[in-house]
């Protein structure tokens, strides 16, 4: 009987990224649950149902999004840099998984280039391995190799001359007029198809010897930065000012919402090393907005950097299935957790409901209401889904 009955409920939904290189292809696996046992349909966002594509994507008898290998040529923009999202539904509703964000890369050659880097004697040197932007994404920088053939890889021993940051830039402390002898490479590894390969050019540091003094400079693209960066990851905050005398680095925090800052405490989780801040484990509390000041005897100067910690997200609806009387009232608490969350939204059966609240109320149920009932909440990167089931009582 009806008891058993269930509208579908996702057992396996895809992830919000899926990248893939043309040489490997990709499968995007969707599962659900209910009774009657729901069908999977794959949608575009805009909720149209996607099809075959001979070669290029195809629906399989157990409902996975087949992406199969393909030629560089046969790339199609519509099928292989496209937002899709799986339909499951029976006879009690409709649920739709988060946006996955499909991406296939087609294998080409890139080069990595090291610009040269004019120094101050006496003050610390950052190599930036600069990979261009159609890889940049899934490109990262494994180690930098010096020309004797020594290679660098990141490390916590904060001691040394030499240390790869977090993000891949190669920091040099204090240089002397022997460095400018030395030159460098970094070695850069692709996520896809998993292949390294060394910079084309090798980069080198320009020593200046000061005529006097210089006061604390700052390139103006240094001077604001806007950095992203993954929960529980480690992480590097540039101060790139050079000066003579060599200047010394404060780091402060503003405290939320406020002009007033409070210094960065330098602990077992954050140091500095000179005017760079590198900090592990990322926490969401350490998002904000960040202020390194610059001084010596001649002078000050300033960066500002405004950092955004994300925390996947994950949404949960308070009840998960609730049955209730015509013209009674019904209650669901969508639960959410992540950051940062730009907006919560619901829907029901697959269709948008335009209620953006975290707590939907029916202050009076009608036969139309029971399905099923989705919250989605979402930021510029991913989205994620709960759903929960309205039934009809007596």
């Amino acid at each position: 009987g009806g008891a058993d009955q269930k509208g579908p409920v996702f057992l396996k939904e895809p992830t919000n990224r899926i990248d893939f290189s043309n040489s490997t292809g990709a499968e995007i696996e969707c599962k659900a649950s209910g009774n009657p046992m729901p069908e999977i349909i794959w949608i575009r966002s805009d909720g149209t149902a996607v099809g075959d594509v001979p070669g290029l994507r195809q629906i399989s008898s157990d409902g996975k999004l087949v992406f199969p290998p393909f030629r560089a040529e046969d790339y199609r923009q519509e099928v292989h840099a496209q937002v899709y999202a799986c339909l499951a539904r029976n006879q009690f509703g409709s649920i739709i998984s988060r946006d996955v964000h499909v991406r296939a890369v087609v294998n080409q050659f890139y080069g990595a280039d090291i610009l040269m880097e004019y120094v101050i004697r006496g003050n610390a040197a950052v190599l930036k391995c600069s990979i261009p932007s159609f890889v940049a994404d899934f490109v990262r920088v494994e180690s930098w190799i010096d020309e004797e053939g020594t290679e660098l890889r990141p490390s916590e021993n904060y001691d040394g001359k030499y240390l790869v940051l977090p993000s891949g830039e190669l920091h040099i402390r204090e240089v002397g007029p022997e460095d400018g002898y030395k030159s460098y490479q970094c070695r850069t590894k692709h996520r896809l198809t998993g292949e390294t390969r060394l910079s084309a050019t090798k980069g080198r540091l320009v020593i200046t010897e000061p005529v006097g003094s210089v006061r604390p400079k700052v390139n103006p693209q240094d001077k604001h930065q806007f950095i992203d960066v993954e929960l529980a990851s480690s992480y590097s905050l540039l101060c790139m000012a050079q000066s003579y005398p060599t200047p010394s680095f404060r780091w402060y925090k503003f405290i939320e919402g406020t002009t007033r800052k409070q210094a960065v405490v330098l602990n077992d989780r954050v140091k500095q090393v000179s005017g760079t801040l590198i900090i592990k484990d990322a926490v969401v509390e350490d998002s904000g907005k960040y202020l390194c000041v610059v001084n010596n005897s001649v002078g000050g100067e300033s960066v500002e950097t405004v950092l955004t910690v994300t925390a996947p997200l994950s949404a949960k609806i308070d009840p998960p299935t609730q049955t209730v009387d015509f013209g009674r009232p019904a209650v669901f608490t969508c639960q959410y957790t992540g950051n940062p969350i730009k907006t919560v939204s619901w829907m029901k059966d697959g269709k948008a409901i335009g209620h953006s609240e975290p707590v939907l109320r029916i202050e009076s149920v009608k036969k139309e209401d029971k399905g099923m009932y989705q919250c989605f909440v979402r930021n510029d990167q991913e989205s994620a889904e709960a759903s929960a089931e309205l039934k009809l009582g007596g």
